[in-house]
């Protein structure tokens, strides 16, 4: 029986379902920027920032935010909207259960997010009954992608700086437990586009459960624990400046709260995890990084 014309039609309609949730969700996340995402602006009184290089900075951002919605067509614009709620779900699940409830997100302000490549920022609750302690986070440059090779240029960028020891400034922080600039490690969170579309469906659809489960946790904090071990291990063996590997250790040992917890869940969905081409990207890189040395 020829039913090529009714699977042509399911396509559609599955492609018009698809196109609705993204835009929706992109829009509610836009939103949820303008309320939530730090404002540069804000910082032009703070004491210790210099009010000339904000509003540089400002512009330089609104620069490269306008040079690429004009270089870039309808596809490039498309894919980006589908970045953007990945990016929106991550911040909005890192906040919960997907870090244990160890941790918050936020998104980054324009400067820190088109100037210096983060997208987000997970800030660290201290341990029960820690007073002292530093202000911690771990800069996520999102990204989802068929074509691997844009994974692999994400991490090359963010090995130009592990390979100099450098931290990643992030200038304009302003949340409930912090006010200012702060230094981090930056890792890459990497997805392909069907497993996206498959998040933003039951974030949409608010099937709270079934994502707090979702096996593609297990992929993420894979992801983290290989680069933030291989920071580590770089670090070590390449007699890094002492105040470099410090903080390397330290986010890597906080982010092990985060994995200790979820040790079961990962364990449960490893295999699928080792089989995926996202995981195996991330992987290689930084094997071949150590290789290197």
């Amino acid at each position: 029986m020829f039913e090529g014309f009714g699977k042509i039609d399911r396509i559609s309609s599955d492609s018009m379902e698809q196109d609705h949730i993204i835009n929706s969700l992109h829009k509610k996340f836009e939103d949820q920027k303008k309320h939530y995402q730090p404002k540069a602006e804000d910082f032009l009184d703070e004491k210790g920032f210099n009010k000339e290089e904000i509003q540089r900075e400002i512009i330089q951002a609104k620069h490269l935010k306008e040079k690429w919605e004009k270089q870039n067509g309808e596809f490039e614009q498309k894919n980006k909207k589908i970045s953007d709620v990945f990016e929106g779900v991550i911040v909005d699940q890192f906040c919960g259960e997907w870090m244990a409830n160890q941790a918050e997100a936020f998104f980054t302000a324009e400067p820190d997010d088109f100037l210096r490549k983060v997208d987000c920022v997970i800030e660290f609750k201290p341990e029960e009954g820690e007073t002292d302690r530093e202000y911690l986070g771990l800069g996520i440059d999102v990204t989802f992608s068929a074509d691997y090779a844009t994974v692999d240029n994400k991490l090359t960028e963010v090995w130009r700086d592990v390979e100099r020891s450098k931290k990643i400034p992030v200038k304009y922080v302003d949340t409930e437990h912090y006010k200012g600039s702060l230094e981090v490690c930056r890792i890459v969170v990497a997805a392909d586009k069907d497993t996206v579309l498959e998040l933003a469906r039951l974030y949409k659809h608010k099937d709270k459960s079934e994502l707090d489960k979702h096996p593609f946790l297990a992929n993420i904090l894979l992801q983290m624990k290989t680069q933030l071990e291989s920071y580590y291990n770089y670090a070590k063996e390449n007699s890094a400046g002492g105040e470099y590997l410090r903080h390397v250790t330290k986010t890597l040992s906080t982010f092990y709260r985060v994995y200790s917890e979820k040790e079961d869940f990962i364990k449960q969905h490893v295999d699928e995890v080792l089989a995926s081409s996202v995981f195996r990207t991330v992987q290689d890189y930084c094997d071949n990084k150590l290789k290197e040395r």
